[in-house]
């Protein structure tokens, strides 16, 4: 899901590609959705505007700023994948970690389209090196209640008329979807 192998496979079938952003640099994810989207068209699949794309996202998330780099801090520390290299700040600013209120998640997962385009799938990473389930539960809270709401109107708010809308659930059981090809889905 982060190789040019993976890009080219996805595109080459005409797939949707899900970069998994949250351990790469904006710049590895920008080259890779790019490379996707180029060969989609190649493949003859719809522009390369009407690829499905979707990324990842880690959040932390308290009403203060200050609060959330406090919890999180220990839990970044001891994780392998994460601690033991870059600082938190440093790790924030190069991947799509965000540790701080609602409203700087949503600005910076806005700040994804910058490098990735117009998207249409965002997952986010909420559970990551060890958050106990209780915060786990209040940070899926606050998703959907306060983050979600607003990336979706921000995300339709001048998307092109020839992007698609991602796919849904009830959008293909009903067999009414076409995919960017002019397929329909069954």
């Amino acid at each position: 899901m982060r190789s040019p192998e993976i890009a080219e496979q996805a595109a080459y079938y005409g797939d949707g590609f899900f970069h998994n952003n949250i351990f790469w640099p904006k710049e590895h994810t920008g080259k890779m959705i790019d490379l996707y989207r180029e060969r989609y068209a190649h493949y003859g699949h719809g522009s390369a505007e009407q690829a499905i794309v979707g990324l990842g996202g880690h959040v932390y998330m308290r009403r203060n700023s200050q609060d959330a780099l406090r919890e999180f801090r220990p839990v970044f520390d001891r994780s392998p994948v994460m601690g033991g290299g870059m600082s938190m700040e440093e790790y924030m600013e190069e991947t799509p970690l965000t540790v701080g209120t609602p409203e700087q998640v949503i600005e910076k997962t806005l700040s994804f389209r910058d490098y990735a385009g117009d998207y249409q799938r965002q997952l986010f990473m909420v559970d990551g090196g060890g958050v106990p389930l209780k915060t786990v539960l209040e940070q899926i809270d606050m998703l959907g209640a306060e983050v979600v709401p607003v990336l979706r109107k921000e995300f339709a708010v001048g998307r092109p008329a020839d992007v698609p809308e991602a796919p849904t659930h009830a959008s293909l059981l009903s067999g009414l979807a076409q995919g960017p090809t002019g397929r329909e889905f069954q």
